[in-house]
Protein backbone atom coordinates (compact mmCIF):
# COMPACT_ATOMS: atom_id res chain seq x y z
CA UNK A 1 0.00 0.00 0.00
CA UNK A 2 1.36 3.17 -1.06
CA UNK A 3 1.20 6.31 1.49
CA UNK A 4 2.26 9.06 -1.09
CA UNK A 5 0.04 11.86 -1.63
CA UNK A 6 -0.54 13.56 -4.65
CA UNK A 7 1.37 17.13 -4.43
CA UNK A 8 -1.49 20.20 -4.34
CA UNK A 9 -1.51 22.57 -7.40
CA UNK A 10 0.82 24.78 -8.14
CA UNK A 11 -1.41 27.39 -9.76
CA UNK A 12 -0.41 26.46 -13.73
CA UNK A 13 -2.65 23.58 -13.87
CA UNK A 14 -6.37 22.99 -15.47
CA UNK A 15 -8.82 23.33 -12.76
CA UNK A 16 -11.66 23.37 -15.52
CA UNK A 17 -12.51 24.30 -18.99
CA UNK A 18 -15.45 26.57 -20.10
CA UNK A 19 -17.02 26.97 -23.86
CA UNK A 20 -17.62 30.31 -25.44
CA UNK A 21 -20.38 30.69 -27.46
CA UNK A 22 -18.64 29.76 -30.97
CA UNK A 23 -17.35 26.30 -29.09
CA UNK A 24 -13.98 27.17 -28.36
CA UNK A 25 -12.20 25.57 -25.07
CA UNK A 26 -11.45 28.13 -22.45
CA UNK A 27 -8.98 26.90 -19.57
CA UNK A 28 -9.37 27.98 -15.90
CA UNK A 29 -6.34 26.86 -13.90
CA UNK A 30 -6.17 26.99 -10.35
CA UNK A 31 -5.10 30.49 -10.20
CA UNK A 32 -8.23 31.26 -11.37
CA UNK A 33 -10.47 29.11 -9.23
CA UNK A 34 -8.22 30.97 -6.30
CA UNK A 35 -8.69 34.45 -7.56
CA UNK A 36 -12.79 33.73 -7.89
CA UNK A 37 -12.59 32.36 -4.46
CA UNK A 38 -11.41 35.43 -3.17
CA UNK A 39 -12.89 37.59 -5.11
CA UNK A 40 -16.34 36.32 -4.14
CA UNK A 41 -15.71 35.36 -0.30
CA UNK A 42 -13.57 38.52 0.46
CA UNK A 43 -14.85 41.05 -2.05
CA UNK A 44 -18.14 39.93 -1.93
CA UNK A 45 -17.97 38.96 -5.82
CA UNK A 46 -16.78 43.05 -6.70
CA UNK A 47 -14.06 42.73 -9.45
CA UNK A 48 -13.53 46.27 -9.11
CA UNK A 49 -12.62 45.71 -5.07
CA UNK A 50 -10.73 42.77 -6.03
CA UNK A 51 -8.28 44.69 -8.47
CA UNK A 52 -8.04 47.16 -5.68
CA UNK A 53 -7.03 44.48 -3.47
CA UNK A 54 -4.51 42.66 -5.52
CA UNK A 55 -2.36 46.08 -6.26
CA UNK A 56 -1.68 45.47 -2.21
CA UNK A 57 -0.38 41.62 -2.41
CA UNK A 58 2.51 40.15 -3.43
CA UNK A 59 3.06 40.26 -7.11
CA UNK A 60 0.35 42.50 -7.73
CA UNK A 61 0.68 43.20 -11.04
CA UNK A 62 0.53 39.14 -12.44
CA UNK A 63 -2.65 39.28 -9.63
CA UNK A 64 -4.60 42.04 -11.15
CA UNK A 65 -3.57 40.78 -14.86
CA UNK A 66 -5.84 37.38 -13.39
CA UNK A 67 -8.80 39.91 -12.03
CA UNK A 68 -8.84 41.66 -15.48
CA UNK A 69 -8.70 38.09 -17.26
CA UNK A 70 -11.92 36.83 -15.18
CA UNK A 71 -13.57 40.41 -15.19
CA UNK A 72 -13.20 40.10 -19.00
CA UNK A 73 -14.40 36.42 -19.08
CA UNK A 74 -17.46 36.37 -16.85
CA UNK A 75 -18.77 39.79 -19.21
CA UNK A 76 -18.19 37.56 -22.12
CA UNK A 77 -19.94 34.41 -21.02
CA UNK A 78 -22.38 35.78 -18.86
CA UNK A 79 -20.94 34.67 -15.65
CA UNK A 80 -18.29 32.10 -14.19
CA UNK A 81 -19.15 28.70 -13.20
CA UNK A 82 -20.27 28.26 -9.66
CA UNK A 83 -17.68 26.77 -7.54
CA UNK A 84 -19.01 23.33 -5.87
CA UNK A 85 -19.53 23.90 -2.05
CA UNK A 86 -16.30 20.51 -1.63
CA UNK A 87 -14.19 22.58 -3.77
CA UNK A 88 -14.58 25.85 -1.87
CA UNK A 89 -13.97 24.39 1.28
CA UNK A 90 -11.01 22.69 0.06
CA UNK A 91 -9.38 25.46 -1.26
CA UNK A 92 -10.55 28.85 0.49
CA UNK A 93 -7.63 28.81 2.96
CA UNK A 94 -5.47 27.79 -0.23
CA UNK A 95 -6.82 30.59 -1.68
CA UNK A 96 -6.68 33.47 0.67
CA UNK A 97 -2.97 32.42 1.34
CA UNK A 98 -2.07 32.19 -2.35
CA UNK A 99 -3.47 35.78 -2.56
CA UNK A 100 -2.07 37.89 0.21
CA UNK A 101 1.50 36.11 0.31
CA UNK A 102 2.73 33.28 -2.65
CA UNK A 103 3.12 34.49 -6.36
CA UNK A 104 0.93 33.89 -9.79
CA UNK A 105 2.50 30.87 -10.44
CA UNK A 106 2.20 29.10 -14.13
CA UNK A 107 4.16 25.59 -13.51
CA UNK A 108 2.77 22.72 -12.69
CA UNK A 109 2.75 20.19 -10.37
CA UNK A 110 0.71 17.19 -12.58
Amino acid sequence: MSTRTMMGPLGGEIYTELKDRRGNTIPLTYNDLWMMIVCRLSQDGDWVRTRQAASQVVDAASKRALVERLWELEQTLGGLPEIPATVLKLHEQRAHLWFNQRPVLYDRNW
